[in-house]
């Protein structure tokens, strides 16, 4: 392989470098100041000063490989203003932006700010104003990314700061508390139309919250209580006590000389107190 230039218009071509190998070389890349390419089947990188009277090539990179797929090309950060330095051509200094170099204020602030605005520090680096809700080095941190949970919408007040709309069923400052969390005793919670918590509640219980329990204290003087077909509290009552809750004291026969049950009909399941 070998290098060459020419003058624009095709002329005065000169050999700068010939390689001492026949492998194939690929992906040339100019910068101000060296030529670089590859060496494709080795996968080489090598290294040749453009202004060095020597011209002695220097391999910067290789990898001990076979395989085609680790061929990469080769580029340069080379500007335009670098690239017609000394050139007097007026269809290249055309490509300049403004026909002039950039300000340094514009390529360093250009795109780096991404919610504020950017300014030049003492040491030439940008440097970012953010708006308000926003923060980070390039104020690319949103104070409000993730911060409301389960659907909350998130804003910020008067005085910069967070702020929750929570949607149905949750509260919290960060919407993260269900209006359900243990709000029903004995059954399953469910938001009302309303926007608060109803609950519908397990056989032997009621109340808004379905803590009172059917059989609490219904069956008196030690009878067991439990729930009759109908789901209504029924007692069986203990020896010489009788009456729908075992209130009446009768020592197993009342004044007529007849039993009194002890237990109620219809009587299904257990239910404890």
């Amino acid at each position: 392989m070998s290098i060459e230039s020419a003058n624009f218009n095709g002329k005065n071509q000169t050999t700068i470098y010939v390689a001492k190998t026949t492998s194939h070389a690929s992906s040339l890349a100019v910068s101000k100041d060296y030529f670089y390419w590859q060496i494709y089947n080795e996968v080489e990188t090598w290294q040749l000063p453009k202004n060095s009277s020597e011209h002695v090539a220097r391999k910067l990179y290789s990898t001990p490989s076979l395989s085609d797929y680790d061929y990469h090309r080769v580029a340069t950060n080379y500007t335009i203003q670098e690239q017609i330095e000394g050139i007097q051509c007026e269809a290249l200094q055309k490509l300049i932006p403004n026909n002039s170099k950039l300000e340094p204020t514009a390529s360093v602030c250009q795109n780096y700010c991404l919610e504020g605005n950017c300014s030049v520090n003492a040491e030439g680096g940008p440097t970012c104003s953010c708006k308000a809700g926003y923060s980070g080095e390039r104020c690319e941190v949103n104070a409000c990314h993730d911060y409301c949970l389960h659907g909350g919408v998130c804003s910020l007040n008067e005085e910069n700061k967070r702020v929750c709309q929570c949607t149905a069923g949750y509260d919290g400052e960060r919407c993260d508390i269900s209006i359900c969390n243990e709000y029903c005793v004995q059954g399953n919670c469910s938001v009302g139309a309303d926007g608060l918590p109803k609950c519908s509640c397990t056989t032997g219980y009621s109340g808004e919250r379905c803590e009172e329990n059917a059989c609490h204290k219904h069956c008196l003087n030690g009878g067991v209580c439990s729930l009759n077909e109908e789901d209504e509290p029924a007692c069986q009552c203990t020896a010489g006590y009788g009456g729908r809750r075992c209130e009446v004291f009768a020592n197993k026969e009342n004044s007529c000389g007849q039993r009194l049950p002890s237990v109620l009909p219809k009587q299904r399941r257990l239910f404890p107190e």
